[in-house]
């Protein structure tokens, strides 16, 4: 299983006359190459003029002077150079990457930290990381993933998340708003007003077939809030800011009463809860899905031509 993943990332030969730059991957552990072998692909592809070499945990750099090194591990044993990058290879720190037990390492050297998220990024400015040595990529090893968001809000102007979400759901990336018949087919003010805000909203699915392609359903205080916890759904729930009044001045309902309306108790319990656009922005910011090897090399390209 070795020697078929340094094979997988072997290096690459090319012809002499047509390179001018020498890059290497360097490999701290088996799993790296899972981190690795996107942006080795591009290198190699779109840039004739950069001898691409992968070594590490088993098999030593074959040259001494490299101008782009790639590693997955703040302490890791590559070679300097010029461009330095280190990738990160994990969401969580284990009380190291991304804390101070470790802030030495990322302080010390011209090492450049290519970070799942904006979070990511602010934990190396505390630590004095400067801005010039971290890039926001994403996870280069899920690059082929995405996530389908979808946003149901219900009609109901005190218990729904569109007062406090607006348009700007259309930020969130794969996004798709699913708007109650109530509202999509109402001529009355109120869910005229609310329905403006959506101009791209989905016509061309079900209820149960939106909830089959979401894995993050985005809702309120109505029902597919509850649907979604029922079939094990990621659920958000924003929270607007007059549902209690709703229950206890206009239901006459008692708090206790209140508690255990299904709305209430279940996403208290099983969904993340938002109060403003800003929280959603953060919950799916935690890193930059998608394209991040390319980010990567986006990122290489302008620092070397």
């Amino acid at each position: 299983m070795l020697v078929h993943i340094c094979t997988r990332l072997g290096r690459v030969s090319v012809d002499a006359m047509s390179t001018s730059k020498r890059a290497l991957l360097y490999m701290d552990w088996p799993l790296a190459s899972d981190y690795l072998q996107d942006i080795r692909q591009l290198l190699v592809r779109n840039r004739r003029d950069i001898e691409v070499e992968t070594a590490g945990y088993l098999r030593s750099p074959q040259h001494r002077n490299y101008d782009i090194v790639i590693c997955c591990d703040e302490k890791s044993a590559a070679p300097q150079a010029p461009l330095r990058i280190c990738i990160f290879h994990g969401l969580a720190s284990k009380g190291q990457a991304f804390s101070t037990a470790r802030a030495a390492d990322f302080l010390r050297g011209n090492t450049i930290y290519a970070v799942p998220g904006p979070y990511y990024a602010n934990l190396l400015r505390n630590m004095g990381v400067p801005d010039d040595r971290i890039w926001i990529i994403g996870l280069t090893k899920l690059d082929g993933m995405q996530r389908n968001i979808l946003f149901a809000p219900t009609h109901n102007p005190q218990l729904s998340a569109i007062p406090v979400i607006g348009n700007r759901i259309y930020e969130l990336p794969n996004v798709r708003v699913m708007l109650h018949k109530h509202m999509a087919a109402s001529n009355q003010h109120p869910h005229m007003a609310m329905r403006s805000h959506y101009p791209n909203h989905d016509t061309d699915h079900t209820s149960q077939e939106n909830l089959e392609w979401a894995d993050t359903v985005i809702g309120d205080f109505g029902s597919i809030i509850v649907e979604a916890i029922a079939l094990g759904k990621q659920a958000v729930q924003v929270v607007n800011p007059n549902w209690m009044n709703f229950y206890l001045e206009q239901k006459q309902l008692s708090p206790e009463e209140i508690n255990r309306l299904p709305e209430v108790y279940y996403p208290n319990r099983y969904a993340i809860q938002a109060h403003s656009f800003d929280d959603l922005y953060d919950l799916f910011h935690i890193m930059e899905l998608g394209r991040s090897a390319s980010r990567l090399y986006e990122a290489i390209t302008s620092a070397i031509d």
